[in-house]
């Protein structure tokens, strides 16, 4: 089951460790991207989840996405099947303003500002942690809505050391994959490859339609060199190349039932993403410094229904930082209380489309160039009260400079079982390039298009009961989005052009999550989030459950190496935009409540053996994240994972 290892959470575990967990790689209590540097989770003033390789391996999830779906104030909607198009809204923001970092690299497509969670597969991955509300002070645009976090497995003990796996399923389903890592006092190297296929079902739902399949191959390589014992380098790479299979979409349509249309569409893309960084330590470790660059590089093609090439495009990024973190009160940082850190970036983003499949215009090669200055400090003050600040100035070519600012403040009761924590921030969201310049045919760019800018803070409470064995935590939010960017279409001409929004976009809610140890073999968790999230008109924001509710069981078997989890999501009050003939998007249509239950075994033959089964969507429940999309029903997998 997965558990939300938040904030003071972290220091306690209270649940039972399988035989495989890899203890460790447990980063502990650090939230890691909390802080231009690591902040000490019992210390940390913003709402965040952290999970562990542990926890995402109990869930059964063979993508991120499944993953991030048991968290709070986390809303997932997939366009059908497996490969669709994957959108990931913190908070009832949008998807672009939702950053993502990938072993510390921005992973969003240049072009739309997010990033497609359809092909982030699940078995690689050690950690994950979500940071809700406006993070633009510490990371700039594409952060007003939170920061997504993933860390991918590192070597956990000296020498060789490895997996490989496999899974089978249903629909066609198979992946397999490998893993080598090793470890040295010089240095750590880390590889792994998967491939994972799947015939798929038919997203459109038509009677006796072609199954929409996914293939996915994914290859990860990072490691660092420990030049002395103060210098180290290191570097990142990661590649994914997928096809996978869509059908049309006939916007304008009568009924839901023919918005999307069987046909023979697919999509296919490669993204390489990469970084380089050397860190030094200096005046015997008072001051730490770090400088990295990362790139990304993006191809997408596409085909129509009948089979003839309608999307080539490319984008890139290229991003250089440096940061220095100095201790204010101590000899070293990693000791200190108080510690200051200055951070200088700049980064640089190009698009083009590679033919001219709707004019010469999508030929032309799309810049934008913008660079940032950033302090922050993090302070313990004593007697439970934590504190983290930080300001940022960002320069834009394209678009009028902005600063933003943040604060967080975590306060422990003496009783050392109950904590507040609350936090402010500002946030600024530029217009994509796709919103900014256009491409499509039927999509017209909006140069005069403003930011989006939005202010927001949290509250909330982390209590701990029965003596540590369990513990609850309830958030309340509420964030303002001004010149929020929305698409209107003129039905005369058939085209859509973006434009900003007169008025406030206003969102808040509650978040809840808690976990209980009945005992030493069950625990059980609760995840539920209730979102009120607007237009300036009044009118509800769409693909945002306003109820989001999860109940997690688990049970750990006498013999200490079965496990069983039982999972129930119900989600209600969810909307999409209503495509059909004649609101072409200009009404909502309010999608139908489901409730979906997954079942999961695992069994340890061995201390590095596993076996695992399960079944998604027991109950076969028919149900919608996007309208018009059909969703999978009742399906079964079985899986192994040998260590060495």
């Amino acid at each position: 089951m997965i558990r939300h290892a938040r904030l003071g959470l972290l220091a306690t575990t209270i649940l039972a460790t399988p035989a495989m967990a890899e203890d460790a790689y447990d980063l502990g209590t650090l939230v890691i991207s909390g802080g231009l540097t690591p902040v000490e989770a019992r210390e940390y003033g913003r709402a965040a989840s952290v999970l562990t390789g542990e926890e995402i391996e109990e869930s059964g999830a063979q993508y991120v996405a499944d993953v991030l779906r048991a968290l709070p104030g986390v809303a997932v909607s997939r366009t059908g099947g497996f490969g669709g198009r994957t959108q990931v809204r913190l908070r009832g923001h949008e998807s672009n303003h939702t950053l993502v970092l990938i072993d510390g690299v921005e992973v969003a497509a240049p072009d739309v500002g997010e990033y497609d969670f359809g092909g982030l597969l699940a078995a690689d991955i050690a950690r994950i942690e979500v940071i809700r509300g406006p993070q633009s002070a510490l990371y700039g645009s594409n952060a007003i809505g939170g920061v997504i976090s993933i860390t991918t497995k590192r070597p956990t003990e000296a020498g060789i050391s490895g997996e490989v796996g496999f899974e089978v399923g249903s629909d066609g389903t198979y992946e397999g994959r490998v893993a080598v890592r090793q470890r040295s006092d010089r240095g750590e190297i880390s590889f792994s490859a998967a491939r994972r296929e799947t015939g798929g079902f038919d997203i459109s739902g038509t009677p006796g339609g072609e199954d929409d399949g996914d293939l996915n191959r994914t290859y990860n390589l990072t490691g660092r060199f420990f030049v002395n014992d103060r210098l180290t380098l290191g570097g990142t790479f990661r590649h994914t190349d997928r096809v996978s299979d869509t059908d049309g979409f006939a916007f304008g349509a009568p009924n839901s039932a023919g918005l999307v249309v069987d046909d023979a569409s697919n999509a296919e893309l490669q993204e390489s993403f990469g970084s380089l960084f050397a860190e030094l330590e200096a005046f015997g470790g008072r001051l730490q410094n770090r400088l990295d660059l990362s790139f990304a590089h993006i191809d997408r093609q596409g085909r129509n229904g009948a089979g003839v090439q309608d999307q080539d495009n490319t984008g890139t990024r290229a991003k250089l930082s440096y940061k220095g973190t100095v201790a204010l009160d101590s000899g070293d940082v990693d000791s200190a209380d108080h510690t200051l850190t200055f951070a200088a970036e700049w980064e640089y983003l190009t698009y083009k489309g590679n033919q001219a499949f709707f004019g010469p215009g999508e030929l032309v090669k799309r810049t934008r160039e913008q660079a940032a200055l950033v302090v922050e400090y993090q302070g313990s003050l004593g007697n439970g009260f934590d504190l983290q600040g930080s300001l940022r100035h960002d320069f834009n070519d394209r678009f009028e400079d902005f600063t933003t600012y943040a604060v967080g403040a975590s306060y422990t009761l003496p009783n050392g079982a109950t904590r507040v924590h609350a936090s402010y921030g500002t946030g600024v969201q530029n217009p994509t390039l796709i919103e900014q310049f256009g491409f499509f045919a039927n999509f017209r760019g909006n140069p005069a298009l403003e930011p989006e800018q939005s202010k927001g803070w949290d509250i909330g409470i982390e209590q701990q009961f029965l003596g540590g064995r369990g513990v609850v935590d309830v958030t309340y939010f509420d964030d303002e989005l001004t010149d929020e960017i929305t698409s209107v279409f003129d039905p005369a001409t058939g085209i859509s052009t973006p434009v900003n929004q007169v008025g406030r976009s206003d969102r808040k809610g509650v978040e809840v999550s808690a976990d209980l140890a009945v005992t030493d073999r069950f625990d059980v968790g609760l995840s539920y989030t209730w979102l009120d999230a607007s237009n300036p008109d009044g009118t509800v924001e769409v693909r945002r459950p306003e109820h989001e509710a999860l109940l997690q069981l688990g049970y750990r078997m006498p013999n200490d190496r079965t496990r069983i989890n039982l999972d129930l999501r119900h989600v209600a009050g969810n909307h999409d935009s209503d495509f059909t003939s004649p609101a072409f998007g200009a009404r909502t249509v309010r999608l139908s409540d489901y409730t979906l239950v997954n079942l999961r075994l695992s069994h340890d033959i061995t201390d590095s053996t596993r076996l695992t089964a399960g079944i998604h969507n027991l109950t076969d429940a028919r149900y919608e994240e996007l309208d018009g999309y059909a969703t999978q029903g009742r399906t079964v997998f079985f899986g192994a994972t040998s260590r060495f």
